[in-house]
């Protein structure tokens, strides 16, 4: 009986205030509650956890019916950031917006959710540590244009360039180490963002009206209909993000952040989520490992004493391609060990990398 913390390791220094912890849990039950507060789905043994943390050390406990686990994180706050991100409000000169500060406090819960997405995806994709510098300033600039200078933009191409242009006039785009976030009300057809040199028009008036403004509302939010519109809008802001960092459109175009279409909803709901997809991706064809070893705890409270065993499942190839152990254990047999790698084989390593993490398995029991 135990519950497994697969990317993040007892004491690990963190830089993120949200983070994703990705998990199992070998008894399959149904939810796992994290600090008496917070209850999250186990669906076929996986979970995902989103915690919020506070500066210093943090203590996440972790319970299910049968299994308890404590373990320790400390959050470091990033002092310094090489990109800023700025802020505009964009809306015709005649609207009345009482709304300015609610929008602002939005988009910094957006952007610390985009931050941890960002840097997850980095992480398992390249083993990148979780320190992806941009912070975003702490209010939000408001310019107001007229509605004659866009009566005769007709695309959306238009419109986001007038945006442009008339952003570029002011005082706001001369620092260099500013990127600049616009939400603009100019048009409430528009629903796709935009990227122009160091800036994003992000033009989202109907899924920005359900997102987030802070870590109580994104939990709820996660279990209604509004998820949708909290994946389209963290869709978007990482893909044009993307672009402001250089990255082009990516060749899988229904599958990727970077996909020209709107792929990245259902690439929210797997990075979410414990969707069927992801369960698929895990358990079949597709290598999907971390980097650093897998970290197997079980836990018990008994007469006011923690029990915690721990043992690693090392990484031991010194290939580019890593691979993790298939966690899948029989519905009725919870000691029953995996019979091979999730690689299936398919990677050439420089020792038998399935065979030693079968040998550890060995250990264990």
């Amino acid at each position: 009986m135990c519950i497994w913390i697969i990317n993040y390791q007892a004491g690990e220094i963190v830089y993120q205030p949200i983070i994703q912890l990705f998990g199992f849990d070998n008894i399959y039950h149904e939810t796992i509650l994290v600090n008496n507060k917070y209850q999250w789905p186990i669906v076929q043994g996986l979970f995902k956890i989103y915690i919020e943390l506070n500066p210093g050390e943090n203590i996440i406990q972790l319970s299910t019916l049968t299994s308890e686990l404590s373990f320790t994180l400390i959050y470091s706050p990033l002092k310094t950031t090489n990109i800023t991100l700025r802020l505009i409000y964009v809306s015709f000169s005649d609207t009345v917006d009482h709304d300015i500060e609610n929008i602002c406090k939005k988009f910094i819960f957006l952007t610390k959710l985009v931050r941890c997405t960002f840097d997850e995806i980095l992480y398992k994709q390249m083993g990148y540590k979780r320190s992806l510098l941009f912070d975003i300033e702490r209010k939000i600039h408001h310019i107001s244009m007229l509605k004659k200078d866009f009566e005769d933009k007709i695309t959306g191409n238009d419109i986001f360039k007038e945006i442009y242009c008339q952003i570029y006039k002011t005082d706001l785009v001369q620092d260099g180490s500013v990127k600049l976030i616009i939400k603009s009300s100019i048009s409430s057809s528009l629903t796709f963002a935009y990227t122009f040199n160091n800036m994003i028009v992000l033009n989202l008036p109907k899924e920005f009206n359900y997102l987030p403004i802070s870590f109580n509302e994104f939990y709820e939010n996660l279990n209604t209909n509004k998820i949708e519109s909290l994946f389209y809008s963290i869709g978007a802001y990482l893909h044009e993000l993307g672009h402001l960092f250089g990255l082009d459109h990516g060749n899988h175009q229904d599958l990727t952040i970077m996909s020209s279409s709107k792929g990245y909803i259902d690439s929210g709901k797997d990075f979410f989520l414990i969707s069927p997809r992801l369960c698929s991706i895990i358990y079949n064809q597709q290598c999907s490992c971390y980097k650093k070893p897998i970290l197997n705890i079980s836990c018990s409270y008994s007469n006011g004493v923690l029990s915690k065993h721990s043992l690693n499942f090392k990484c031991l190839c010194k290939s580019d391609i890593h691979c993790q152990f298939a966690l899948k254990f029989n519905h009725y047999k919870y000691n029953e060990k995996p019979k091979q790698c999730i690689c299936n084989g398919q990677f050439q390593f420089d020792i038998n990398h399935c065979h030693q993490l079968m040998v550890q398995f060995d250990e264990r029991n």
